[in-house]
């Protein structure tokens, strides 16, 4: 079994896939699925706008390893999940997601609603721990600062 690492450690890696994802061009944001021990997805984000989101991505990605529910498993995400990366998580089985940098903290032209996603995470029903933090927080909000500085790639 691989080693157990904290909350903390995993959501660091996503942090580094949000660096990785902006040198490469695209939306500073990126993904870690894990469970029980085991990184089963590392992912980063698809150009902006895009439709591939690293955490939507680390879910499909993940089911696709394990070819089923990914009950048990967490989400590390650098950014707060948006609905829709949200709700493929749900149906992907996952329960908890945990994340750096809150939406409120980032341009809400980077989600497809300026509201909470608390709201649809309550009307789902099993329920889903949403955990925030804020220890990262502000290296992750600098590497978005960072990419929209950058001018797009061509």
């Amino acid at each position: 079994m691989a080693e157990i690492l904290s909350d903390l450690d995993y959501l660091k890696m996503a942090v580094v896939n949000s660096r990785q994802s902006m040198e490469d061009g695209n939306f500073p944001a990126g993904a870690i699925l894990v469970k029980d021990g085991e990184i089963l997805a590392s992912e980063i984000s698809s150009k902006y706008p895009g439709l591939l989101h690293a955490d939507s991505k680390a879910v499909t990605h993940g089911f696709e390893k394990t070819g089923g529910l990914l009950e048990g498993a967490t989400l590390y995400c650098s950014m707060q999940s948006c609905l829709m990366c949200t709700s493929v998580a749900y149906w992907g089985g996952i329960r908890r997601i945990v994340y750096a940098v809150r939406k409120s903290e980032v341009d809400q032209n980077y989600y497809e609603s300026p509201g909470d996603t608390a709201p649809l995470i309550a009307s789902f029903n099993q329920k889903m721990e949403i955990v925030h933090m804020p220890q990262l927080e502000e290296e992750t909000l600098g590497i978005v600062r960072e990419w929209e500085l950058t001018p797009p790639p061509g």
